[in-house]
């Protein structure tokens, strides 16, 4: 079961000398680890496929805030800046920071939920008295 996230990356562009870098918050679909699936993969079945994240979209920060593009070619630094943001993400590095990010959210959510019923089950108890 897929499931949508942001992260907010520094990525760097350009001559890497120069040190020029672009801020961004992407947004991106994960796709946990699938398990092999039916009998195994050599008889048919289907193969494993290990987690992802698969790049959705992505907006400009400046001081850490969206910043729409805006200008008379802002089509095409919009269009530019979503390909660097994409590229970024299918790489090996933005892969790991993806995965990482979006395992922590999904495990907050679960810690989260576990306390929200832990808690809910301790005030039924104590309505009973």
């Amino acid at each position: 079961m897929s499931s949508t996230h942001k992260i907010d990356a520094t990525i760097p562009v350009g001559d890497p000398d120069l040190g020029a870098e672009v801020e961004a918050r992407i947004t991106f679909t994960f796709q946990p680890n699938v398990p092999e699936q039916g009998p195994s993969y050599a008889s048919g079945g289907q193969p494993a496929e290990p987690a992802h994240a698969e790049w959705v979209s992505a907006e400009r920060l400046v001081n850490g805030e969206p910043r729409p593009f805006d200008g008379v070619f802002h089509d095409m630094e919009k269009s530019s800046f979503d390909a660097t943001c994409e590229a970024w993400l299918e790489s090996d590095e933005g892969q790991c920071q993806a995965i990482e990010h979006a395992l922590d959210e999904l495990q907050a959510a679960e810690d989260s939920a576990a306390d929200d019923r832990a808690e809910q089950r301790a005030e039924d108890r104590r309505g009973d008295w």
